[in-house]
């Protein structure tokens, strides 16, 4: 089961988002991956007259895709790498004394940017070992170091090798102070959207060839017939969930998923918000495929409100023999 949430909404006093003028407070951006019943068989659900597209599609392109998918829960805890977020989120500045005219001026958003370096792991909890989450240690701030690389690297790698729950929820509470008002987590494993268990739950279709890179890439277009897997977003008093919906692109000479795209728009009141994720991926030595980076943006009436841009690079693995 994948349980996606766009949006979490936060109300703390004082926070630097507020709906102001068609802009939305917004605090966290999950897609949460929760592992179950993943070897059960599962039939695509595609009509009987196909073309013959369609019928690679479900004998060859989605089935390796399910591989990856598997390949990718089993060896994705055992890497760990360097991640540089950039981050742009458009923010109320903080209140200060205003005299004469500008004193009756409205305030006005403006946009801030960030930059988190950190090191960066997929893992779990002792209470629920089926679910892949993210974790970080931070290392830097907008080039200011957090901590000395050499001392985050050690105590970062004993907590992925521990089966301390408390010390990973620190690592997760550090990053989210160390953001601006909006963190976008737990993207990393999209991939595990395409188990063989979940296949069925989507209808797809062959949409067009595209490059990726130096790569010719076939692109999928998928949205979700069934299930529990959903968009969860957190709007001030109330929760919004729709199917999901993207594309899924596979290089053409041996169907390996490199990116996987979801996108969602809804009304609320007079404005249109649309929320992109993007996560490009890339294969390791050992046949796994990895993040190597992830675009989330949030628009609101077409104008870009949030960016959030994770570069992944150097993954090596947890434990050195």
């Amino acid at each position: 089961m994948i349980l996606a949430t766009m949006a979490v909404c936060r109300n703390h006093a004082g926070s630097p988002f507020a709906i102001r003028s068609g802009f939305f407070p917004l605090r966290l951006v999950r897609i949460r991956s929760v592992r179950s019943e993943f070897f059960i068989l599962a039939a695509l659900a595609l009509g009987e007259s196909m073309l013959p597209a369609q019928d690679a599609l479900s004998t060859q392109t989605l089935p390796q895709v399910a591989r990856q998918a598997s390949k990718f829960w089993q060896a994705a805890s055992g890497y760990y790498c360097r991640e540089t977020l950039h981050q742009k989120a458009l923010i109320f500045p903080k209140p200060k004394l205003r005299i004469g005219r500008k004193a009756t001026e409205a305030v006005k958003p403006e946009f801030k940017d960030r930059e988190i370096i950190s090191y960066y792991a997929l893992g779990s909890f002792r209470s629920t070992p089926e679910a892949l989450h993210e974790f970080r240690q931070v290392l830097q701030v907008n080039g200011k170091p957090v901590m000395p690389e050499a001392k985050a690297l050690q105590r970062f790698r004993a907590i992925l090798d521990s089966r301390d729950d408390r010390a990973r929820t620190e690592l997760q509470e550090d990053f989210d102070q160390a953001n601006l008002a909006v963190a976008a987590t737990d993207f990393g494993q999209l991939i595990l959207l395409f188990t063989k268990a979940n296949l069925e739950k989507y209808i797809f279709e062959r949409d067009s060839s595209a490059l990726i890179g130096a790569d010719r890439a076939i692109v999928i277009k998928f949205h979700q017939n069934a299930g529990q897997e959903a968009f969860r977003i957190g709007e001030p008093g109330k929760q919004v969930k729709q199917p999901l919906s993207g594309k899924l692109w596979v290089r053409e000479s041996d169907n390996q998923p490199l990116r996987i795209t979801l996108t969602s728009s809804r009304q609320l009141e007079s404005d249109e918000i649309r929320d992109e994720a993007s996560v490009d991926y890339a294969p390791t030595a050992a046949g796994a495929v990895l993040p190597a980076s992830v675009v989330y943006r949030r628009y609101i009436n077409n104008e870009m409100k949030v960016e959030n841009v994770s570069q992944y690079s150097d993954w090596q693995p947890v434990n050195v023999k």
